[in-house]
């Protein structure tokens, strides 16, 4: 990536650990940036990612890998019948597991989490064991508010 233009009308003055920013240098430099043009870069995806303010927001675990386990789960989940939405445990596991996490352990490490949040509980079925994905909630900042006072789809 190249030069970003920019003309800082504020200066910003924080603390951080040595290896940290010995880190964040070595990576701006592979991106040929210095350093106040890559934390620029990281500070523009962040509010980027982060949306509209004036407009609610998902409520996700404060935790980020379960809030992208929450998305994930959510997004697969299915309501057959107009009941709950739900997955099957091994679909979970599936869509859940990674590097970091090995199938064996996302149960432990993520979905049980989840559960103690009221993202998602467990419960076996007839023949499944099916994980049941609480509704997407959204918040202003203050509130939980209903999707559709929003304009949410």
């Amino acid at each position: 990536m190249g030069r970003m233009d920019h003309n800082p009308s504020s200066r910003v003055s924080f603390g951080c650990p040595d290896e940290l920013l010995e880190t964040l240098d070595e990576i701006a430099d592979r991106e040929d940036m210095n350093r106040s043009e890559k934390l620029r870069e990281l500070v523009q995806k962040e509010v980027e990612a982060k949306g509209d303010l004036n407009e609610p927001q998902p409520d996700l675990p404060d935790d980020e890998r379960l809030a992208e386990a929450y998305r994930i789960l959510h997004e697969r989940a299915s309501a057959p019948h107009k009941t709950e939405r739900r997955v099957s445990l091994e679909a979970a596991k599936n869509k859940l597991y990674d590097n970091s996490t090995p199938k064996s352990a996302v149960l432990d490490e993520i979905i049980k989490p989840l559960e103690s949040t009221g993202y998602a509980s467990v419960s076996p079925g007839n023949q499944t064991v099916w994980v049941y994905v609480r509704p997407m909630l959204y918040t202003d900042g203050e509130d939980i508010v209903e999707p559709d006072e929003k304009g949410i789809a």
